[in-house]
């Protein structure tokens, strides 16, 4: 259950929000703040002699429920959690039989490629994409000159917020923050003035499980991307996943169909944009909310809904499945972020 949260005096008068109002099992009056050309539903009670238009704050409930019987745990493993086993055996030894380069005659890294479903492999801890001929940068003057000039729209959760941090981290760029926003949901603004590199971050829409937060900075992502120009030296970067495992999957595709129907009209204005999806990556959750396989499902329906779209695929997925040196975590560790990020620039600067 969520939150919105009105100022009044020194008073806090809190409301219960969520995707459907027959959730609040009341006879309260209900604020729709739905918006069906973002796909989003959204409900809030009404607040007694406070108007629905009025701006105020959003944030989640604490509240704990009990969704197993007393010895259900034991179904869902514990530890490396009941999806992801460990390959048991005595020995750990493998013999490898040499065989064709799987790296060989690899393709240029261009918007629309498909994506197999093992999708590559690491090799001394680097990602070599089977999809196309991935980049690797060995000095922050190599990642600057490939994103000179660019742009870079980040929207989604906080697993694409770690690409905003990332890139601060290695550029040393100048934020901007706004007086009112949130570094957890945004927007984010940092700039490198001498060589023309912005990136932006901001969170998607509710549902999202976040410290309180403005509710006029919440935008939903379809609508975000319908403010946005493009043009070849914009990147568009996106993923919904993390804060929608807790609900049904109608509500993750009526979401995502107005993100697909953004996308393609960014398109039609500006084809030379890129725009890349992050897929959803492995984590440590509670499997009735949030564990692998309820992410696993949602990413799936991604990846069918998007398929054959002119944009590019990051896929986390594999690239946190693939690793053995990490426990599964919901923010995958730096080193992984940066595998993601030349993955993603290999295809704004192409070898």
């Amino acid at each position: 259950m969520f939150l919105k949260r009105h100022i009044i005096g020194e008073a806090e008068v809190d409301t219960r929000c969520n995707v459907d109002p027959a959730i609040f099992n009341t006879t309260t009056p209900v604020c729709n703040y739905s918006d069906p050309h973002a796909g989003a539903r959204w409900y809030c009670e009404k607040a007694a002699n406070i108007s629905c238009n009025t701006p105020g704050y959003h944030g989640k409930l604490k509240t704990s429920v009990k969704l197993l019987q007393e010895g259900e745990e034991i179904l869902f493993g514990s530890g490396i959690n009941g999806v992801k086993k460990a390959i048991s055996g005595s020995s750990y030894k493998i013999n490898v039989i040499k065989g064709p380069d799987p790296l060989a005659n690899r393709t240029r890294c261009i918007p629309g490629l498909p994506t197999s479903q093992i999708s590559g492999f690491y090799d001394r801890g680097v990602w070599n994409s089977l999809v196309c001929h991935n980049r690797h940068f060995s000095k922050r003057s190599e990642w600057r000159t490939c994103l000179r000039g660019k742009t870079l729209h980040f929207m989604g959760d906080s697993t694409i917020r770690q690409w905003y941090e990332h890139l601060v981290n290695i550029f040393n760029l100048t934020e901007s923050p706004l007086p009112d926003a949130i570094h957890q949901t945004g927007p984010l603004l940092a700039r490198d003035t001498v060589n023309n590199i912005t990136v932006k971050y901001r969170s998607h829409g509710p549902p999202l499980r976040c410290g309180w937060t403005r509710t006029f900075h919440l935008q939903y992502v379809a609508n975000v991307i319908d403010k946005i120009e493009g043009g070849p030296n914009d990147v568009v970067g996106i993923t919904l996943w993390a804060h929608f495992t807790s609900y049904p999957v109608d509500i993750y595709r009526e979401r995502m169909e107005a993100i697909r129907a953004a996308i393609q009209r960014l398109h039609q204005r500006s084809p030379e944009t890129l725009v890349v999806i992050k897929s959803a990556n492995t984590r440590m959750g509670n499997e009735l909310v949030e564990g692998d396989w309820l992410a696993h499902q949602l990413d799936l329906l991604m990846r069918k809904m998007l398929e054959g779209m002119n944009i590019v695929l990051v896929d986390a997925w594999e690239m946190t499945t693939a690793q053995p040196w990490h426990r599964d975590a919901i923010h995958p560790t730096s080193d992984i972020i940066i595998q993601e990020l030349e993955y993603l620039c290999s295809f704004v600067c192409l070898l």
